[in-house]
């Protein structure tokens, strides 16, 4: 239910107001306390036009994918404000209106949920650089056309990540060993090289670091000439005006 709710941008009470039933009972389904009736089914099957057996091919393990979405949600809510201390499993489990004992069967430990959330942010972002290398860009290229544009619309959530101290040190360790490693195994770096991939990792970084940071970040745009900068002029020049 939760999944159909979040395809259909729907909030519950706006799903409970198009089903004409209560909101409480949409987070019951939701969270599989109760579910809907034969009759009620057959309503939204044919109200948002989904298959015959959209509620009959529902596996137990699709059950935990939402209900690990769900907390990793509440997480994310959470952080906004939890500034410098770590949200307890209590608020989280608040915010995602279950108890903390189901919040602790999906994540025994914040450790676990962290990275969960990390490996769950990082999927869409790992897949366009990868697309981008299987097309033989240059890294310079990939990374101010293909990668810095997904952060942009990222940004939001990675501002969190990045000014958040109970997280940020483990995103930022992630990111830097995941993508030297994928550069790695898709380019052809000779041992003479691989320390200016550590520069190059660590620059970058660095730059992506400063720039979501920011409350309100500069523009894609004017970044995207930040990182061309680099490349074209001296450092003594980085600082002048565009």
């Amino acid at each position: 239910m939760k999944l159909l709710r979040k395809v259909n941008r729907l909030t519950q009470r706006e799903l409970a107001e198009d089903l004409f039933v209560s909101y409480q009972l949409v987070s019951k389904w939701e969270r599989g306390i109760s579910e809907p009736s034969a009759e009620m089914m057959f309503t939204i099957i044919a109200k948002y036009n989904l298959s015959v057996d959209y509620f009959f091919a529902t596996t137990t393990k699709s059950k935990v994918a939402v209900e690990k979405d769900c907390i990793l949600d509440a997480f994310e809510q959470s952080m906004v404000d939890s500034v410098s201390q770590s949200p307890s499993f209590a608020k989280i489990a608040q915010i995602a209106n279950i108890s903390q004992v189901e919040l602790e069967q999906h994540f025994a430990t914040f450790d676990d949920l962290v990275y969960a959330f990390i490996n769950r942010m990082d999927k869409n972002i790992v897949g366009v650089f990868e697309q981008e290398i299987s097309k033989n860009k240059s890294l310079k290229k990939i990374f101010i056309y293909g990668l810095a544009p997904v952060l942009y619309e990222k940004h939001l959530v990675l501002n969190l990540v990045y000014t958040r101290p109970y997280i940020n040190s483990i995103w930022v360790k992630f990111i830097t060993n995941r993508y030297k490693r994928i550069i790695l195994e898709k380019f052809e770096i000779r041992k003479t090289d691989s320390l200016t991939l550590e520069y190059f990792v660590a620059t970058v970084t660095a730059m992506v670091a400063v720039w979501m940071s920011q409350e309100n970040p500069e523009s894609l745009q004017k970044f995207q000439r930040r990182i061309q900068r680099l490349e074209i002029f001296e450092i003594n020049q980085w600082l002048d005006n565009d």
